[in-house]
């Protein structure tokens, strides 16, 4: 069954999905499925919300303390403020996001963001958060997306575009070179300050050696890029089922490995019970594996109804382990 006929619009995380898994990418974007949040996002988020706290101005003397004490430490609101959310997101994920060593991890990981040239030295931060959609005729798209944080240096012309990474592993091979996310931010820049040249700057938080990879695009290889986004903007407005089963990342060697790996298990892979809310017309509004959640959103004429997910039709009765370093 196609999905409704309403305009998606791209963007990177759905471009990724795309790519990766059609199954995916059905999952999450068409049928919507609640899934279990995941230790390392959590941890993204929290250091995402004191960095954007950080930069602004009115901060500067929490960022000035905690530099001078070479901890988070140095800073008790700032201590206060990641234990609220971490003991937040433990209750409702029921994730062990208080114990010594995800704490830990996420200390570690703000100071390596504060740490790496956070003012960007020789420029300024402009509009952090920054929330952009590019639309074009020739080629047909449109994609949205928020980049952490732009830095503009006017000597030089350049700009900047700092995204801040969460995950165990930096980008290589065809990732690194051919990134949909560092891309699509280089035309957002582009757009949003013309005349700069922009660099795409990925700060990965547990890599305090050597956190940075730096990504620069020509425009013959942007050019490319936006033929590929009118791809894709096509792609998604008329995805079928039939498009769900195309592109199984179990099939690919180099995506393999989003199935199952290590303690990580795609959240898509085995079948669970859920819970939909439903409208009039028996549209999907919400889903949630807790029944109290949606009753708490459940306007009039709203209806919650107990689901099943078939589970993942690529790894049916089977648990296989995909080997990706075979």
């Amino acid at each position: 069954m196609a999905e409704k006929l309403k305009e998606k619009i791209l963007s990177a995380s759905r471009l990724k999905t795309l790519e990766t898994c059609s199954w995916s990418y059905w999952c999450n974007y068409i049928l919507k499925l609640p899934q279990k949040q995941n230790e390392g996002a959590q941890r993204g988020t929290v250091c995402h919300l004191v960095f954007e706290m950080l930069v602004k101005k009115k901060h500067k003397k929490h960022y000035d303390k905690i530099i001078k004490a070479n901890t988070i430490d140095g800073s008790p609101a700032i201590v206060r403020l990641v234990m609220k959310h971490l003991r937040q997101m433990e209750k409702s994920s029921d994730l062990p996001m208080t114990n010594e060593e995800n704490t830990e991890l996420v200390r570690d990981m703000i100071m390596v963001g504060l740490k790496y040239d956070f003012f960007g030295r020789g420029g300024k931060v402009d509009n952090p958060e920054f929330e952009f959609l590019l639309e074009s005729k020739n080629p047909e798209y449109k994609i949205r997306g928020f980049i952490d944080k732009p830095i503009v240096y006017k000597r030089g012309k350049k700009i900047k575009i700092v995204d801040y990474k969460s995950s165990k592993y930096k980008f290589r091979g065809e990732e690194l070179h051919s990134n949909v996310q560092a891309m699509t931010y280089t035309l957002a820049a582009k757009k949003h300050w013309p005349g700069f040249n922009p660099t795409a700057e990925f700060l990965f938080l547990r890599f305090p050696r050597s956190p940075v990879q730096q990504l620069e695009f020509t425009e013959e290889q942007l050019k490319g890029f936006e033929y590929y986004l009118s791809y894709a903007y096509f792609k998604i407005n008329n995805y079928t089922e039939e498009d769900a089963t195309s592109n199984y990342a179990a099939d690919k060697k180099k995506d393999a490995w989003l199935c199952k790996i290590g303690k990580w298990r795609c959240p898509y892979i085995d079948a669970y019970d859920y819970y939909s809310l439903k409208d009039k017309e028996g549209n999907q509004v919400a889903s949630s594996f807790k029944k109290i959640e949606l009753e708490q959103i459940k306007a009039k004429g709203q209806k919650i109804v107990k689901e099943k997910y078939e589970g993942c039709p690529r790894h049916a009765g089977s648990d296989e382990y995909i080997d990706i370093f075979s």
